[in-house]
């Protein structure tokens, strides 16, 4: 499994990742602004991979805004958890009404997209990508899962968590949220929505709003 990560170069600063598989087919998590689709495009050019897969990790408006623009270039399939579906076609569900000054015009609404629920695997070639739902940043955020590796969206970022406070946010959700990754013995390494990448390990230990360590600085 090869991973790609875009570098952001967008206001809001998105992790966007390319996870090629053996027969040279690349799943996309995350279609985040960057510069733009063609930005993506070309990176994913770049890399010798057919773009066949897009997996959100949750339908804000800094994750979806080049969304359309890709799928409809490279007939990849859509995912998104069942929850956060209509947010594609929601403009105050996906913040892009509230964020349209920042934005480079308005996100344009995608409904062709597969909708999953927690514990569905999304497979291409040998790759296995397994749906964590872990709600709380919005109602359908997800985490995927695929070998040793967690892409954890805005559920968990190093040393910080996703807001709650805007649209489908509920802090205590994601805090059960965050109590269901202690639960997991696996040291994933975690590619997060924005930030540097970590392991789940080092945040059960360090992070502030994981595993109780809130108050203990």
């Amino acid at each position: 499994m090869k991973i790609i990560k875009i570098t952001p170069i967008g206001m809001f600063a998105v992790n966007c990742y390319l996870v090629v598989s053996e027969a040279g087919n690349a799943v996309m998590i995350d279609c985040p602004e960057d510069g733009g689709a063609e930005v993506l495009l070309a990176e994913a050019e770049k890399s010798g991979a057919k773009l066949t897969k897009i997996l959100l990790t949750h339908g804000h408006c800094d994750h979806i805004e080049t969304l359309a623009e890709i799928a409809e270039a490279t007939g990849a399939e859509v995912y998104i958890h069942k929850f956060d579906a209509p947010k594609l076609t929601d403009s105050h569900g996906n913040l892009s009404e509230f964020f349209a000054a920042y934005l480079d015009g308005p996100v344009k609404h995608y409904d062709k997209a597969i909708a999953v629920s927690d514990g569905d695997i999304i497979k291409q070639d040998e790759l296995e990508f397994r749906v964590m739902h872990t709600p709380g940043h919005t109602s359908g955020c997800v985490c995927y899962i695929a070998g040793g590796v967690m892409f954890s969206g805005d559920t968990l970022f190093r040393d910080s968590i996703g807001r709650t406070d805007m649209v489908d946010g509920n802090y205590q959700v994601l805090s059960e949220s965050l109590k269901k990754l202690t639960e997991i013995t696996e040291n994933y390494r975690v590619l997060p929505g924005h930030g540097d990448e970590t392991t789940l390990d080092r945040e059960k230990n360090h992070n502030p709003y994981i595993g109780g360590n809130m108050f203990d600085f």
